[in-house]
């Protein structure tokens, strides 16, 4: 999704100055790798069942940006690395995301169920 790039620059300038306060330098291989990593991210939007549209694809960008919790990834950040470690950053999101981590809603919904009963402890 071409119309896709331009949001993802603006949002990956944002993410990298939030984590490090420095402005990033992007080159063609800063971009090469993003419009590599918009694809990877466009094909789990649409395995999810989801529309491909701009919004689910720059919304599941960010949430994958701000989900890398793998320290050794944020000390070396650079698209090409987040790019190149795609499936296995996105494993670990789905891992550690109790809204991601239920295969189905009813598990969320019996989730949500029996802390309700557990924390009432009773009538």
């Amino acid at each position: 999704m071409k119309e896709a790039y331009k949001p993802a620059v603006e949002l990956w300038y944002e993410f990298y100055r939030q984590r490090t306060g420095e402005e990033y330098v992007f080159d063609g291989k800063s971009g090469f790798h993003l419009k590599q990593l918009l694809k990877k991210v466009e094909t789990k939007v649409k395995q999810k069942g989801m529309e491909p549209s701009l919004e689910n694809i720059t919304n599941s960008l960010r949430g994958l940006l701000h989900s890398i919790k793998d320290q050794w990834i944020l000390e070396h950040l650079e698209i090409s690395i987040i790019n190149s470690k795609f499936n296995s950053i996105y494993v670990a999101v789905v891992r550690t995301n109790p809204f991601t981590a239920a295969s189905r809603i009813d598990d969320l919904v019996e989730l949500r169920n029996s802390q309700r009963t557990g924390s009432k402890g009773g009538h």
